[in-house]
Formats: structure tokens, C-alpha cells, sequence
């Protein structure tokens, strides 16, 4: 594949995970290999064997989807014939999950994301797949 298809393959991808993860978690099952890994903020690990596990997480009733994202600065660069490594920002909102923290009353406003985003894309049997996923957080 062409580097400039590759592009905008493994980008439409990653913005099918994004839109994916506005309907549920487990919308997102379908684009994962079974050992992915995904790394997040605060220290969390994610991995088939983790506890909790990616599917735990993704499953959870306490799930909150995201309501908008906006990807820009996107970067993609091929890893061999058969990988692909994305980079980009990423702005998104989430309705609040309910109390926060030392609070009693329930959060009002819509929660903001911004993060450095990264994930590596494999091709596996027929199509692409997302192996490892990692946010860092810009603030």
C-alpha cells in the first residue's frame, strides 16, 4: 500500500475508534487485536490479562462515552508492510460520570479531554487492527 493511502487508511481507523467509542465501549472490540495494550493517564495499563482487562473496562456498566472529538495534527508513518504507527491531539468532551471526587453533587458540565494520542496499527488475517493505543495528557 502507498504511503499516502496507508494515511488515510489507518487515520478514517482511528476516527472509526473515536466515533465507535461514542456508542459504547464494546463498539470498539471490533477494531482491537486480542493482546492490545492501551496505556492512559494516571498510571492505567490495559492488556487482555490486566486487572481490570480491556474487555472489563470496555464492558463496564460505568463506561462513559464520548459526546465530540476533534483529531488534528495528525502524523502516520508505515512500521514494516504490515504496521502503521499513528500520532495526533486529541480534543474531546464526555457528559459528567455522576459526583465527582469529595463532592456529593453530581457534575453539571460536560467533562474537556486534550492529550497526545498514539497507536500502532497491524494487519492481521484480512484487515487492520489496532495492537497499542497510549495518551498523554497536555495539561
Amino acid at each position: 500500500m502507498a504511503t499516502h493511502d496507508l494515511r488515510y487508511t489507518i487515520r478514517d481507523l482511528e476516527e472509526a475508534t473515536w466515533r465507535a467509542l461514542q456508542k459504547s465501549g464494546k463498539a470498539l472490540i471490533p477494531y482491537i487485536t486480542d493482546d492490545c495494550i492501551m496505556q492512559f493517564p494516571m498510571g492505567m495499563k490495559l492488556t487482555a490479562d490486566s486487572e481490570p482487562s480491556t474487555t472489563d473496562i470496555l464492558y463496564s456498566p460505568a463506561f462513559v462515552p464520548w459526546k465530540s472529538f476533534e483529531l488534528s495534527k495528525v502524523d502516520v508513518l508505515p512500521v514494516g508492510r504490515e504496521g502503521a504507527v499513528i500520532n495526533y491531539l486529541a480534543r474531546a468532551t464526555r457528559p459528567p460520570s455522576g459526583p465527582a471526587q469529595g463532592r456529593e453533587e453530581e457534575e453539571e458540565e460536560d467533562v474537556e479531554f486534550e492529550a497526545l494520542c498514539s497507536s500502532v496499527w497491524r494487519w492481521e488475517g484480512s484487515k487492520w487492527k489496532m495492537c497499542f493505543h497510549q495518551q498523554t495528557m497536555t495539561v
